[in-house]
Formats: structure tokens, C-alpha cells, sequence
């Protein structure tokens, strides 16, 4: 289960919100009724922050990895779907995007696990790791 690539990144989180997305997305406020960790739509991870600036990192698995709850807290995930294959963290009200990594195949769901840090004393920001690695491709019954 290595690590593929990964990508770090620092945005501003505008209303303390940003998205981790997949390149071709855009952006439409009424996609998104509530916070939590992921939005509405399949190509999308809204994410609620606690500072207003964070440092993101974007990570590619070949498959599971391994479970950092020791160093990271809040663990939350879902399933990714990446038309392109390749995503960015987005800011909020903004063209801003960075952090970019592609992922892998094109037009397939992929796994997400996010994680989140702070250390006050060190550093304010808050700091968001997430991981992601291939869903299983299901095979649609042909007719």
C-alpha cells in the first residue's frame, strides 16, 4: 500500500470553508445546504475549518493506507467520484485553487478519509490531511 504522490497546499478559508475538488468543478453555493465534511455532490468535499487560514495536504494510495488516529483527529470519510482524475483544494468565493494531484484513472469513485490538526502553541493553522485510494470499480449488467 504505498503512497502514489501527494500535494500540500495553504488556502484561506473564507466563512471558515473550503473544498477539495476535482479540477473540471465548479462552484455553486446553493450545492451546498449544510457544513460537514462532504457536500452535496459526489465530486466534492466541503470541509468546515476552525482558523481561517490551513495548510492541506492531498495524498494518493494505491490502497488502503495505514490509520494516522494517533497524530490526526476528527477522521471522517466517504466515497470521491473524479471525472478527470486529477483534484485541487479550492478557496470559498474565489478562483483560488492549488495543491493540485492527479489521481489516477479518470471517470471513477475513489475512497476519501479526512483528517484534521491543530497545534496552538507551534502553529494556529489548522492542518487537513486526506487521503484517497481507488473504490472498487462495479461492473453494470449488460443487456
Amino acid at each position: 500500500m504505498p503512497l502514489i504522490s501527494r500535494s500540500d497546499c495553504e488556502l484561506n478559508a473564507y466563512d471558515r470553508t473550503f473544498f477539495v475538488v476535482d479540477v473540471t468543478f465548479a462552484y455553486n453555493p446553493g450545492d451546498f445546504p449544510g457544513g460537514g465534511w462532504f457536500g452535496a455532490v459526489t465530486n466534492c468535499c466541503h470541509v468546515s475549518a476552525d482558523t481561517d487560514h490551513v495548510s492541506i495536504r492531498l495524498e494518493a494510495w494505491d490502497d488502503v493506507p495505514k490509520e494516522r488516529r494517533e497524530l490526526w483527529a476528527d477522521v471522517a470519510s466517504g466515497v470521491f467520484r473524479s471525472e478527470t482524475g486529477e483534484i485541487c483544494a479550492a478557496e470559498l468565493y474565489t478562483d483560488v485553487q492549488d495543491g493540485f494531484l492527479i489521481l489516477g484513472e479518470p471517470g471513477r469513485d475513489w475512497h476519501v478519509r479526512a483528517h484534521t490538526r491543530t497545534d496552538d502553541e507551534a502553529d494556529p493553522r489548522e492542518e487537513f490531511l486526506f487521503q484517497f485510494w481507488p473504490a472498487p470499480v462495479i461492473e453494470k449488467p449488460s443487456c
